[in-house]
């Protein structure tokens, strides 16, 4: 395994637990993300945690796990690097969560929305598809599906109460509570006073505050994730326009077409198709 690929590693559980010291484990912060598909035991820290199948499990850096059994367990084993994930502030936000770091508890379980088969699909579909082909779009590839499967942890662990309880109140990390808010909310509401209210301050705090941290607007900034997301759906996928415009949440296919012009300079179909031919023959 090369340097580049040992930021990273996706694979079945029944071939890690037959693992004997994987080499580049040591001396590495790693995040591990657990997805068994079937009833396992865990042993963490001198402790032993009985979990359901089709569960998303959270374990933080500089913690030792086992698995109960030998070669037995369905799913799936993730584990990542900060350096290969952290590719902006929504990214240092998800991966310093009460995801990884939770004072009260070794390790965070969630019941994962995403069936079996759909995750075997995404895996071996998407990711093992892609990894002997291409190492750039695998990265990206990588990259998208964590980030799917940590705000879905998010939302599961009812963010919107941390939220009310007022932790991290800096600019920073109310900052960072809001983008994760808008990630979870855009589809339905992009008024700049809807995530204000959530997060207790008025709307003039929050663009004050979004222009002190990105030197942006909060309108501006919800306006940069929704066509981040936007732009993702276009390049990475086949959906039709259309399809697209439904899964961001607009009303109309032509205020979509509209909003991707005006802030990328491109319609979504030129988009698409300068973003494919600059990737090459490995593109979607």
């Amino acid at each position: 395994m090369d340097s580049k690929a040992a930021e990273f590693e996706i694979i079945p559980l029944k071939e890690w637990q037959q693992q004997r010291f994987p080499y580049w484990y040591h001396g590495q912060d790693l995040f591990t993300i657990l997805i068994p598909f079937d009833d396992i035991e865990i042993r963490l820290e001198n402790d032993s945690f009985c979990m359901e199948g089709n569960t998303l499990i959270f374990i933080g850096p500089a913690k030792d796990f086992t698995l109960r059994g030998s070669g037995t367990s369905n799913g799936y084993l993730i584990r990542f690097t900060s350096r290969f994930y952290e590719r902006s502030a929504l990214d240092r936000t998800l991966i310093n969560s009460g995801l990884f770091f939770d004072s009260e508890r070794l390790l965070k379980a969630v019941k994962s929305r995403i069936k079996q088969e759909e995750m075997k699909m995404q895996i071996i579909g998407n990711i093992q598809g892609y990894q002997s082909r291409n190492a750039a779009v695998t990265s990206l590839i990588v990259h998208n599906f964590i980030e799917s499967v940590l705000l879905q942890g998010i939302w599961e662990t009812d963010f919107d109460k941390e939220l009310s309880r007022g932790r991290d109140s800096t600019v920073q990390g109310l900052a960072n509570r809001f983008s994760i808010l808008v990630h979870k909310h855009y589809k339905e509401n992009c008024n700049v006073k809807f995530y204000a209210d959530k997060l207790h301050i008025t709307p003039r705090k929050l663009t004050n505050l979004c222009t002190e941290v990105w030197n942006k607007t909060a309108k501006n900034a919800i306006i940069d994730i929704v066509l981040k997301e936007a732009l993702r759906y276009i390049e990475n996928t086949d959906l039709s326009i259309s399809q697209i415009s439904y899964e961001m949440g607009f009303s109309e296919e032509s205020n979509f077409r509209h909003f991707i012009k005006k802030h990328s300079g491109s319609n979504p179909l030129q988009y698409r198709g300068r973003m494919r031919k600059a990737s090459g023959p490995y593109a979607h």
